[in-house]
């Protein structure tokens, strides 16, 4: 079925909603500077270059109409979902250029959101669905008080015109945002790390390789105890080349669309595993992003660039994930094996705010809110996992257990082995290797002060018993000390 053209917003007839305010209708663009625009005339200073910067513009969706019945048609193909009927559909074949595009509302839609667009080629793609987006910064902030409801944004290169289906319960509010590219006189930034302490054992993409917005207010934190992994959703057919594009929209839509400081990831991995600093000072700091609502504080996020719900993602991509990973998280001690207590801000459609959360040091978003992202990524969370420890090694190196055998007695038939034992490259308890002439247990140190204390079986006469302190990380496992006891 031939798709029908976008209809302009001037040719059809408006649905009758609300009436808006002339400021509200008026186009509100996000300026990155003061002043921008090809200065071809002036040669860059030393220091200064000409770059890419990108802003979004938000403007409130034209004429709505009802979805046409081959509209509706089109989107149960294209994209494997029922719209239902209580549709609405505006169109604008006349925007300037954009790179990403989203929608923003007052309240969450009770529905889908369905868009389509026109490449500057001229050619009508694919119904795409946005979901609504489940991130956010944590309740309570500064940041969080500027929050707004969007969709997630979709790449889509370049285009000039656009399509939209929604709730109809949602078409009084609903905006779409655009990103643009635009050529800007920038500082270059020549600044090594800041931190020695903080460099990591791979190449990152510093924000200025991109084109990132310089920005304030992002704060930080001493410790992490939580990696978060997410996608992004939108496209996996992009290039190489267009990376630092899909980077700038993640970027403009979170700032002037959603309201949020900067970025919401600390990093982003592309489908080649090419690592990418995001959130301003994420190499040096741990920066709070806003990525884990509810658990944004002391946590690191990663976004694989792409839609992975039906996919696997890349190998590379996963390895990029976990070199951050595990570099972050053994920087703070932190093995990404580890099982962590976080405890919940408010935001979490998961968790109450105050509930003590038990989870894996790595986890992907899905449990941290009620999401499906990161989609078939958590199936590859264990190779993450694996691939974390090794990277956590290259970060710090490994220390080996320590700790000592300090008693072992007879109780009846059974000795009582206790001591203690701890590990350096992890704050969690580590496993204990206790062996006797007629058992072995394996246990872990959990009582106050890494403690344990081991039954073994004894037999008759001399009895030799050993423990051993389990290695976590580089390192091997520690002869903690052997005690004989005679029965």
């Amino acid at each position: 079925m031939a798709s029908p053209s976008l209809t302009p917003r001037t040719a059809s007839p408006r649905r009758s909603i609300r009436k808006r305010s002339p400021g509200r209708r008026a186009l509100r663009v996000a300026v990155v500077a003061s002043g921008f625009g090809l200065l071809l005339a002036v040669l860059p200073l030393p220091g200064v270059a000409f770059e890419p910067r990108s802003a979004a513009a938000v403007e409130d969706v034209p004429s709505l109409v009802p979805t046409p019945a081959a509209a509706l048609g089109e989107i149960r193909s294209e994209t494997g979902v029922d719209p239902g009927r209580d549709q609405l559909t505006a169109a604008d074949t006349a925007v300037q250029e954009f790179t990403t595009i989203g929608f923003r509302f007052d309240e969450a839609p009770r529905g889908p959101v369905y868009v389509r667009v026109r490449s500057t080629s001229g050619a009508l793609g694919d119904w795409e669905e946005l979901p609504v987006s489940d991130e956010g910064p944590d309740g309570g902030t500064a940041e969080a008080a500027r929050a707004r409801v969007t969709t997630d944004p979709l790449f889509v290169g370049g285009a000039t015109g656009y399509e939209v289906s929604l709730p109809a319960a949602a078409g009084d509010d609903a905006e779409v945002v655009t990103v643009h590219d635009r050529i800007q006189r920038v500082q270059v930034e020549a600044t090594p790390f800041a931190d020695a302490t903080a460099v990591p054992p791979f190449e990152i993409r510093k924000r200025s390789s991109w084109g990132a917005r310089s920005v304030t207010g992002v704060s930080s934190v001493s410790k992490l105890k939580l990696g978060v992994i997410h996608h992004t959703a939108g496209t996996n057919n992009y290039t190489a080349a267009q990376v630092p594009s899909i980077l700038r929209g993640i970027q403009a839509f979170h700032i002037d669309s959603r309201g949020w400081t900067d970025a919401g990831y600390n990093f982003a991995v592309d489908k080649f595993g090419t690592v990418w600093e995001m959130r301003a000072e994420s190499i040096p700091r741990n920066a709070i992003g806003a990525h884990a609502i509810g658990f944004n504080t002391g946590s690191v996020g990663v976004a694989i660039l792409g839609d992975y719900i039906a996919n696997q993602a890349p190998s590379v991509a996963v390895e990029g994930a976990a070199k951050v990973f595990g570099w972050k998280l053994a920087l703070s001690g932190v093995s990404p094996r580890d099982t962590v207590s976080v405890t919940a801000g408010s935001g979490s459609n998961l968790f109450k705010q105050g509930t003590v959360a038990s989870l894996p040091a790595i986890v992907g978003h899905r449990q941290t809110s009620s999401t499906t992202c990161p989609g078939r990524i958590m199936d590859q969370l264990a190779v993450m996992r694996d691939r974390s420890v090794f990277w956590a090694n290259q970060s710090v190196g490994g220390a080996s257990p320590e700790g000592v055998v300090d008693g072992a007695r007879l109780d009846g038939d059974e000795i009582v082995v206790t001591g203690w034992t701890r590990d350096a490259d992890t704050s969690n308890p580590i496993d204990v290797f206790v062996a006797s002439e007629s058992q072995w247990k394996r246990a872990t140190a959990n009582r106050p002060g890494n403690r344990f204390e081991v039954r073994v079986l004894a037999r008759r006469g001399p009895n030799q018993v050993c423990a051993a302190g389990m290695n976590v990380f580089a390192g091997r496992d520690t002869v903690l000390g052997c005690r004989t006891v005679v029965k």
